[in-house]
């Protein structure tokens, strides 16, 4: 008999699978794509076979139990002691065998999909682009890697090679297919451990699409003109749910859930509840996969695949430093419990060349790790941030953790170590002061390596407030530094033209950066620690104060509802223009009498 083919439907809430034929699935143009889609030769049935042997010959499975990464205080560890305990009382050629892990669920390909998940699968792929949209220079802010940049591109054409005709037309039915096939796909588990390039991105490019890939380019994509950052995030949320219905976690679903993250601080603010809540669920993530936990290895041969872990784990890191620092509330993943090995300045294509680009790459570096000299790469610019971001983290503990005691030891040795750290980077990372008069500048570039400035400053900002609160009154170090921050944000404003690309990090970066550094600016109005000019900074006076707040004000004003953090801007823009009112709106003493 003839099996029919699937269509998911919903009816009184409730939903149902009808069965589709494995040798018609995904058919177009008259011919079969069940080799190059999901439908491997194991999961067809024969022809005449019957409904129900179908359905249980087709069955692939739903993701294992697996138990993720267990530690020191776990079952297992005990377990495993035992284990080399008895390895070594009866030598090397005992094996233990475990026992057998319970299998894994089965769900059948015939898929009876729940109905909230079947609305996900055709709203992600209703609103895919179609033939005629120019998805890749239309890219949300954000740095790719360069090997992303190219899976993107290969999993749009597969797309459009493949699912073209589905995608013009935007049928359920048709839809229902498509996302079949994407489900089949993503039920196979990605290993994480491939040595090559290829055969690692192969799993998830080209035939072996899955909804992960379909995440990456919500990851990329600004979405369709008109189209609002809620429903990209919306998109790329639902690839995350589906791909965690279907298979276990992988660190692809970890890069999904981390731009989540960033894309929902662009939505409803860096301080929001969502945003938040999507931070903890992707460092429960990483921890679940372990990949807090490594060692240096001096023999360590780099791969796409391991430098994807290593970037990733850094950059989730490093984000939750970013949103503490921001909120001040206490850290999701403590430096503590992280020994996540720092990320090569490696070149992707070096990484994709083959074992001898890796080991020309590898004698580029320098001792610190970074190449020296050359273009500036993105693999450069978080080994730098994450590095940051481990000093960051130790202050923090001292900031809000009540048993962790600041003392001027422990600060003065923190303070040393954040201008070693900043002194060693390559000096394609380090912010000069005239690089912005050159009309020909990379300005991409000069955007790295000012926030790399402001998150060094930061530290340094968070080490003199903490001297203070231990009773030093030395302000002048807190002031310059609050001088400088205000400055370099300024730039962003005095050049928003120029810096149009990352436009949407203004509201955060006023925030994290200017905000705090200009209430340091009003306090010296109200309380002022010299006359004149400052003895550590020529550039600083009084007047240049007022002339910086005066510019911070305006750029506060400037971020207006419903920007993200816009609450936020306009409190600290009515403090600001308090202070301001009372020093330039005060009576002259003798005026009158």
């Amino acid at each position: 008999m003839v099996v029919p083919k699937l269509a998911i439907h919903v009816e009184r809430g409730k939903s149902r699978a009808i069965m589709v034929n494995p040798h018609v699935l995904g058919a177009k143009n008259g011919k079969s794509l069940t080799s190059t889609h999901t439908i491997s030769p194991s999961n067809t049935t024969a022809a005449g076979a019957s409904v129900g042997q179908s359905a249980e010959s087709t069955s692939t499975p739903s993701p294992s139990i697996a138990p993720g990464y267990l530690g020191f205080t776990s079952h297992n560890a005990v377990f495993e002691e035992t284990r080399n305990s008895l390895s070594l009382v009866h030598g090397p050629a005992l094996e233990i065998e475990p026992s057998p892990r319970r299998p894994p669920r089965t769900r059948t390909c015939l898929i009876e999909m729940p109905s909230h998940l079947r609305e996900m699968c055709l709203f992600v792929l209703r609103h895919l682009p179609g033939p005629r949209d120019d998805v890749m220079p239309n890219k949300l802010h954000c740095r790719v890697d360069d090997w992303m940049f190219m899976a993107i591109e290969n999993i749009l054409h597969t797309l459009q090679q493949d699912w073209g005709e589905y995608l013009d037309a935007r049928e359920d039915v048709q839809l229902e297919e498509m996302a079949l096939c994407i489900s089949n796909n993503t039920s196979r588990p990605i290993r994480d451990e491939h040595s090559s390039a290829k055969a690692w991105t192969d799993q998830f490019t080209g035939s072996n699409i899955r909804w992960e890939s379909i995440g990456l380019i919500w990851t990329y994509w600004n979405g369709a003109p008109g189209m609002e950052a809620s429903a990209v995030n919306k998109c790329l949320g639902y690839c995350v749910e589906l791909v965690r219905h279907f298979t276990t976690a992988n660190d692809i679903l970890l890069y999904l859930c981390y731009r989540r993250t960033t894309i929902e601080s662009l939505v409803t603010g860096d301080a929001g509840l969502t945003c938040w809540s999507y931070a903890a669920e992707t460092v429960a993530l990483l921890t679940f996969l372990g990949l807090h936990v490594g060692v240096e290895d001096p023999n360590y041969v780099p791969s796409l695949c391991s430098e994807h872990k290593r970037r990733i784990t850094a950059r989730v890191y490093a984000l939750d430093k970013v949103l503490v620092s921001f909120t001040g509330r206490p850290p999701l993943l403590s430096h503590r419990y992280f020994s996540g090995p720092l990320a090569i300045d490696i070149d992707d294509q070096d990484l994709m060349g083959g074992d001898a680009a890796i080991k020309s790459a590898m004698q580029r570096l320098d001792d610190n790790g970074f190449r020296p000299d050359g273009e500036l790469l993105g693999a450069a610019l978080i080994r730098a941030r994450v590095q940051i971001a481990l000093i960051k983290g130790e202050l923090l503990e001292m900031a809000l953790a009540s048993s962790v005691k600041a003392s001027s030891e422990r600060l003065a040795e923190l303070k040393t170590r954040c201008e070693r750290t900043y002194e060693r980077f390559p000096r394609n990372l380090i912010h000069r002061a005239d690089e912005l008069d050159d009309p020909n500048c990379n300005v991409e570039s000069v955007y790295v390596r000012i926030l790399v400035r402001l998150e060094h400053l930061q530290n340094l900002f968070f080490a003199e407030r903490l001297s203070l609160r231990l009773g030093h009154v030395d302000e002048n170090k807190l002031l310059v530094i609050s001088f400088e921050m205000v400055c370099l944000t300024l730039l962003f404003w005095t050049h928003q033209d120029r810096f149009a690309g990352v436009r949407r990090d203004f509201e955060w970066l006023l925030m994290a950066f200017a905000a705090p550094g200009g209430g340091i600016l009003c306090l010296e109005l109200l309380r002022p620690t010299f006359r004149g000019t400052h003895p550590d900074c020529p550039k600083l006076s009084r007047s240049a104060i007022i002339q910086k707040l005066s510019l911070l004000i305006g750029f506060l004003d400037w971020v207006r509802p419903p920007a993200p953090n816009a609450d936020l801007c306009a409190d600290c823009k009515a403090v600001l223009q308090g202070v301001l009112d009372h020093n330039l709106n005060a009576p002259i003493a003798g005026v009158g009498l």
